[in-house]
């Protein structure tokens, strides 16, 4: 074949060759670019699942913390409301009790015969309403820081004398000497203190009861020194001290 014919043949043929290179050179381009994107697109969506994925194990961890809380709470709800329900359980054993003691106490009380009423003691004197007990007022009875009786104080426990063995002839007597609570002073000489001067003073009482009928047996001395003092008195006050030096004289069934 002529050079030139050659020529002419080969030129349209390279460029032919050449386009089809072109073209598979741009699918080939194309078909590897596909895959990146898509591969790209799975890897995003598989970063968002497992965003998701770690969310909902975060919220599934605080509701089981949450749980495991409220859980505890109750447990220790309940262990406070069975405890209470055990001391309520306690207390009314505790009140079924005392009931019944205050029931066996009231009946007892109720065997007692009553305190004495002293409707006809002497108008000077008055009824202590704590203790039941006649007061006898230490200035009607002895000189300051003395404890030998009055002449006049005389004429007034005879007419008690008369009422104890009129009216509670088988009951006890009890004499107790009472004073203020300024400490012994003047009489500091005869009397240590003042228990000592109101069991001097409570005896002179018992001593002169004893003379006059009243059998020692069934009498019964003390001395409160200020220990007791009239209840609503100010011993503060010279009036409330003056009031609370006192001999009581009580009545009762028994020793007790």
């Amino acid at each position: 074949m002529h050079p030139s014919m050659l020529h002419r043949f080969v030129s349209p043929c390279r460029n032919r060759i050449g386009q089809l290179l072109a073209v598979t050179f741009i699918l080939l381009t194309a078909s590897a670019c596909v895959p990146y994107v898509k591969y790209e697109d799975a890897m995003s969506k598989l970063g968002r699942a497992n965003q998701v994925n770690s969310d909902l194990e975060r919220t599934l961890r605080d509701v089981q913390v949450g749980s495991g809380t409220a859980r505890g709470e109750l447990m220790a709800a309940n262990a406070t409301i069975e405890s209470l329900e055990i001391q309520n359980a306690t207390l009314k054993r505790e009140r079924s009790a005392l009931e019944e003691q205050v029931d066996e106490l009231s009946a007892r009380l109720s065997e007692l015969p009553p305190l004495p009423a002293f409707d006809d003691i002497p108008s000077e004197l008055n009824v202590n309403q704590n203790t039941g007990g006649i007061m006898l007022p230490n200035t009607m009875l002895f000189p300051s820081g003395k404890f030998t009786l009055r002449r006049e104080a005389r004429a007034v426990l005879d007419q008690l004398v008369g009422l104890i063995q009129r009216d509670y002839p088988d009951q006890w007597v009890f004499v107790d000497g009472h004073t203020d609570n300024v400490p012994i002073t003047r009489s500091g000489k005869v009397n240590k203190d003042n228990w000592d001067l109101g069991s001097k003073r409570a005896h002179a009482v018992f001593a002169y009861l004893r003379e006059n009928g009243i059998a020692k047996e069934r009498m019964v001395i003390t001395s409160r020194g200020s220990a007791e003092p009239i209840e609503g008195t100010d011993q503060n006050s010279k009036e409330g001290r003056a009031t609370c030096r006192r001999v009581e004289i009580r009545i009762k069934p028994n020793a007790y």
